[in-house]
């Protein structure tokens, strides 16, 4: 019996020792948990403080890019710029400072470069971002209309199976496709965006389904088996209208300031050969039909050449030179670069011309041009089109080489055709073969036109609190 009592007196005393350790070991664990959840809760609140000055800096980045494409020209110098001031902006969620600077290079250079810089705050956190931003010439499509239809009707025009374009188009308009035409560079249609104020008007395409009566309306990137087009850069439908200038104002400024003026109507030749050979780094002008050529070196003025009204154009340019006209701007003949071959502007080409008029681009029906024609330049026919003259009559003329792009407000027409089979017979004028010179990506020709958008060329976090 004592026995029996000493060992439920040991066994009490170990069930004690091990009740106190298990309480002990809860304890420690209850303890853990709570640190751990406070731990977690700090961890979360860290988080959405970081998250929350991401937005920040976001939102400051996009005012300000915002703010550049509102004014009417890139902002002038090379010291911090904009409206924003030295105090941060207060949002709901916390604060971000936003400041601009120009890149130093700005006053020689013809495409602007920004940074946007911006610094959100929420709570303890702050990160910096930046983002470089470059202004956006019309020289960087390789193809764009206001409306794709010509002036005088609203019948659709047609990328067919036989055009290939290696550059960015965009329309304001709606984009009509017969076949399988190729689209190398990024596509873009502002048809039933938020500024097409037709109510009726979807982003779509208009394919041609296979028959002259049965158009499809669709935004789906193919309407096999009829029409199979190819988008190697993407495609966008109802996005914003990119407004075109309807004047020359700013190239008569330029051309006032250091270049050449004209009045009436003018004919222009390119290294012009007066008998001794092409007077290389020239250009020649004189009244249209009468009076003596005047030849003047392209480094002694700013390459720019305003002619009050029609204008002929042929010949080689060794040179930086854009020709703006009043009235129509007539291609008389082959317009080429001297660094060039068949395929183009070779390696190296420092060659570049610009050809615009407030009216028409038109391609002159005659000898010289009767068999194929080829145009190295960027084209823009701010008041109508680019187009042939005389495109819907007479026998094939063989090819339409462009080394550039084109810019018109309604879609001119080059030549006339039917489908046979998966190929494009011509019946009139010209077949077409549109090159982008990839060199526009970089410059442009003297005085050309930005349209007003900032393109992003670079993003980057800089630090985080």
């Amino acid at each position: 019996m004592r026995v029996i009592r000493r060992i439920l007196r040991d066994e009490s005393g170990s069930v004690l020792v091990a009740v106190s350790l298990l309480a002990m070991i809860m304890l420690i664990v209850v303890l853990s948990i709570f640190e751990f959840a406070s731990g977690d809760a700090g961890l979360a609140d860290k988080r959405l403080d970081h998250s929350r000055a991401l937005y920040l800096a976001e939102s400051g980045l996009a005012r300000a890019h915002t703010w550049l494409e509102a004014q009417h020209d890139p902002p002038p110098g090379i010291g911090e710029i904009g409206p924003f001031g030295a105090s941060p902006e207060t949002l709901s969620m916390g604060t971000y400072r936003v400041r601009i600077f120009p890149d130093v290079g700005n006053p020689a250079a013809s495409r602007k470069l920004y940074t946007i810089r911006c610094t959100g705050y929420s709570g303890p956190d702050s990160l910096v971002l930046e983002r470089d931003v470059v202004t956006h010439s019309y020289a960087q499509f390789i193809y764009f209309t206001e409306e794709e239809h010509p002036p005088e009707t609203t019948r659709p025009v047609w990328f067919c199976s036989a055009d290939r374009l290696d550059g960015a188009l965009h329309t304001n308009g709606q984009i009509h496709i017969l076949g399988d035409p190729e689209f190398a560079g990024h596509v873009s249609s502002a048809y039933g965006g938020p500024d097409d104020t037709d109510p009726s008007h979807t982003p779509s395409f208009m394919y041609y389904n296979g028959s002259y009566y049965d158009n499809l309306e669709s935004s789906s990137p193919s309407n096999a088996p009829y029409d199979e087009p190819i988008f190697g850069d993407g495609y966008e439908l109802g996005t914003s209208d990119i407004e075109l200038p309807e004047y020359v104002d700013d190239l008569i400024a330029l051309a006032n300031d250091g270049g050449i003026v004209l009045s009436g109507n003018a004919e222009i030749i390119l290294s012009r050969d007066a008998g001794e050979g092409p007077m290389y780094g020239y250009v020649s002008y004189r009244s249209l039909g009468a009076g003596g050529w005047v030849d003047v070196e392209f480094s002694s003025f700013n390459g720019v050449l305003y002619v009050s009204g029609e204008v002929n154009v042929e010949g080689v340019l060794d040179g930086t030179l854009t020709i703006a006209a009043g009235g129509d701007l007539h291609i008389v003949d082959d317009v080429t670069y001297l660094a060039s071959d068949g395929n183009g502007p070779l390696d190296g080409c420092d060659d570049i011309l610009g050809l615009v008029s407030e009216s028409n681009v038109i391609v002159d029906s005659n000898s010289a041009n009767a068999d194929d024609c080829i145009i190295h330049a960027h084209v823009m026919a701010l008041g109508t089109s680019f187009e042939v003259e005389n495109y819907d009559s007479g026998s094939p003329r063989g090819t339409l080489t462009i080394h550039g792009g084109i810019i018109q407000r309604y879609r001119g027409c080059v030549g006339t055709g039917y489908v046979s089979g998966d190929e494009i017979i011509i019946s009139s004028g010209y077949a077409k073969s549109y090159n982008y010179d990839n060199r526009f990506e970089n410059v442009q020709p003297p005085g050309y036109f930005m349209t007003g958008q900032y393109y992003k060329r670079a993003w980057r976090e800089l630090a985080c609190g």
